[in-house]
């Protein structure tokens, strides 16, 4: 479910016990930020990484209905929430990390996570939302390997963008897998050009493909041997 493959969306935070998504300022906001882990607090926000990862365009409906999910959405941004909530699936809260603002709004998340059991945590999660999924499964290939760390989705907050945020996820990303000594690997779509340029700065490199949820994505890879890591981490 990479959205490493389309990546920088939402609007705002959704609460956790309603269906009121909360307003935030629509223009820029220039702050500090601060990385934090997410918590079962958070699933929430981890249930909005994961349905624009399917592909649900829930962000805009709400939008157009005034910052309230629909009624028709809830049982759906229900059950993406209790997949956070899981500690054995690919997007339990467990692999999220959350940028936070000093009063403590989400201005952008990254869920990543070793590659170790990805067949068995897809199989987990795959079975908690089989009824949202529009794609064959079973055609799918692996998304990670083990012994690769995985950049799997990530989203920044409209009116936290172009403050370096992106670059914050995917930096602290980049040293979680490259301290724990493995190759850091994520899918890329092949229209995305501005992701496609971040990663390459960052020092990823094609390699290969994946044909995953459907589509072709571009495999993109950072070694953690010295000739090629980046030094602009």
């Amino acid at each position: 479910m990479t959205q490493m493959r389309q990546i920088f969306f939402f609007h705002s935070s959704l609460t956790t016990h309603n269906s009121k998504l909360t307003a935030h300022h629509s223009k820029p906001i220039m702050t500090e930020f601060r990385l934090v882990k997410a918590t079962p607090e958070d699933a929430p926000q981890v249930a909005l990484i994961m349905a624009e990862a399917l592909g649900d365009d829930i962000m805009e409906r709400c939008l157009a209905n005034g910052n309230e999910i629909p009624t028709a959405d809830r049982r759906r941004m229900e059950l993406l929430r209790q997949v956070a909530l899981h500690d054995d699936t690919l997007y339990s809260y467990r692999h999220c990390t959350l940028v936070r603002t000093a009063d403590g709004q989400t201005a952008g998340g990254l869920i990543a996570y070793p590659g170790d059991d990805y067949l068995h945590r897809r199989r987990v999660t795959f079975s908690m939302v089989s009824e949202l999924i529009r794609f064959d499964v079973d055609k799918m290939d692996p998304e990670t390997q083990p012994q690769e760390f995985y950049l799997d989705s990530m989203a920044v907050w409209p009116q936290f963008r172009r403050q370096g945020i992106a670059r914050m996820l995917m930096r602290h990303g980049i040293q979680t897998g490259l301290g724990m000594h493995r190759t850091v690997t994520l899918a890329c779509a092949p229209d995305n050009d501005g992701a496609h340029r971040l990663y390459t700065f960052l020092g990823f490199r094609n390699n290969g493909s994946l044909f995953i949820f459907g589509e072709d994505y571009i495999r993109m890879e950072l070694s953690p041997s010295p000739s090629q890591m980046t030094t602009r981490i």
